[in-house]
């Protein structure tokens, strides 16, 4: 059939949005049973062909596509249909709407889906997927977020729905303190998801400034029976109450002065010689506890040098001097920048003199039962020799550690914590460095 004017006008404007290739026919294997009627095949290919005309067609990113990844996002147009003519107090023509798919491929649109577009976060709470002929459901628009800390403390912001925007349930009306604050509640649809997983049975969340606390839980309604793979949406009621002390109001996270995200560089050499390198090393804290990464959840660093003509800082955190100045050498978190610690470097002109120089990060101190290894070089007109080492050791009682010379390397057993810091000293041709270190312990 060939287009008029119009229909080519109309097809171009939409089509040319590089949309992602859509996967191929979602239905899910348990729709097996299910038989097409006569005429579906047209039934669906004529929304196909026809939506785009419509007032209320739309481009959205939607969630539920995908058979293996339900939370995976695609890109792609709906036409989404109001329900409600006249609004209410409690329900808005924009809150709810009817959400009809065009393209044949999508046959299954499950609960607890997300849809994103026009300005709003929508939620597939009423689907129509078994006797429908054609990809529909009823969505709800998310009127209200909360927000919450991620593994890594980037404040996430999940959107729920509130089923009615009025407090409902002024139980206790007798009570004398309901005349300061009213004990009423919400009833709160959202997504079951990993940052909504989190919740619990009285647990607390902010809205607004308002705190509340969590009753009535439901996480387990399952779209097929038996599957619990299958549950995508959570109910709970949202109870009012006080805000309290440790409530981060400002970022609506309820207590959240409790937790805390730092990053720190371990101590390493303040004072370089141009052409010297050593490695630092970052630490992820959470709640002042060292956080180390795993395959599921990684901690990685990047790394930069704000005077990289002074001293420059590779991927890996290894410092190489260049020339005489100071330099800041910044860690920050990948998965969060806003965590980061920076050092300060000072370099001098290369030494042409000799010198020994320990390698690498020297401790601050050193836990009982722990073991650390030092490294020293000796340098002759600026270049690393390997010529041997000679070692020696004072200050802390010898009772308090164990020291095993290899070679030009050092290691340092941790027997019991001493007042006095033990002093380790490596010295060549004549020339020596010292370094201190505490010994921690009973």
């Amino acid at each position: 059939m060939a287009q008029n004017d119009s229909e080519k006008y109309i097809s171009g404007a939409i089509l040319q949005g590089g949309d992602t290739p859509y996967v191929p026919n979602n239905k899910p294997v348990q729709y097996a049973d299910r038989e097409r009627q006569y005429m579906a095949g047209r039934t669906r290919q004529f929304p196909a062909v026809r939506a785009k005309f419509s007032t209320d067609y739309v481009k959205a990113t939607v969630q539920g596509i995908s058979k293996t990844d339900f939370f995976k996002w695609y890109r792609t147009h709906v036409r989404l249909s109001d329900i409600h003519s006249t609004p209410t107090l409690t329900q808005q023509t924009d809150d709810t709407k009817i959400v009809l798919f065009d393209e044949p491929k999508i046959d299954y649109f499950p609960i607890g889906a997300k849809i994103e577009t026009m300005g709003n976060v929508w939620i597939c709470t009423n689907p129509s997927n078994m006797s429908s002929t054609l990809t529909t459901a009823v969505v709800r628009r998310c009127n209200v977020s909360y927000n919450l800390y991620d593994y890594y403390g980037n404040i996430v912001t999940e959107p729920i729905i509130l089923e009615k925007v009025t407090m409902m349930g002024n139980d206790n009306a007798e009570k004398p303190q309901n005349l300061v604050m009213m004990d009423g509640y919400f009833n709160v649809i959202c997504q079951l998801n990993e940052n909504t997983r989190q919740l619990g049975l009285n647990q607390r969340i902010i809205l607004g400034k308002t705190a509340y606390f969590i009753t009535g839980f439901n996480d387990f309604y399952q779209e097929f029976s038996g599957d619990y793979d299958s549950t995508h949406i959570l109910y709970f009621t949202a109870r009012i109450e006080e805000p309290q002390e440790n409530d981060d109001v400002a970022n609506h996270i309820a207590n959240g002065k409790t937790y805390s995200f730092a990053a720190e560089i371990t101590e390493g050499q303040r004072e370089l010689n141009a052409g010297d390198t050593f490695d630092l090393t970052a630490v992820f804290l959470k709640n002042g506890a060292e956080t180390a990464g795993t395959d599921e959840r990684p901690v990685t660093w990047t790394w930069e040098s704000d005077s990289p003509d002074v001293a420059e800082v590779d991927k890996s955190g290894r410092v190489t001097a260049k020339s005489d100045g100071t330099a800041r050498i910044t860690a920050r978190l990948a998965q969060n920048a806003a965590i980061a610690a920076t050092v300060e470097l000072a370099v001098k002109e290369a030494v042409t003199t000799p010198y020994v120089a320990f390698e690498g990060v020297i401790p601050q101190s050193i836990e009982q039962y722990e073991t650390v290894t030092l490294s020293a070089t000796y340098y002759e007109g600026g270049a690393a020799t390997d010529k041997p080492i000679e070692w020696s050791f004072g200050g802390a009682d010898k009772r308090s550690y164990a020291a095993t010379v290899k070679g030009n390397s050092v290691e340092i057993y941790c027997y019991l914590g001493d007042d006095t810091p033990l002093t380790v000293t490596a010295t060549c041709e004549g020339k020596s460095v010292t370094a201190t270190i505490e010994l921690w312990g009973l």
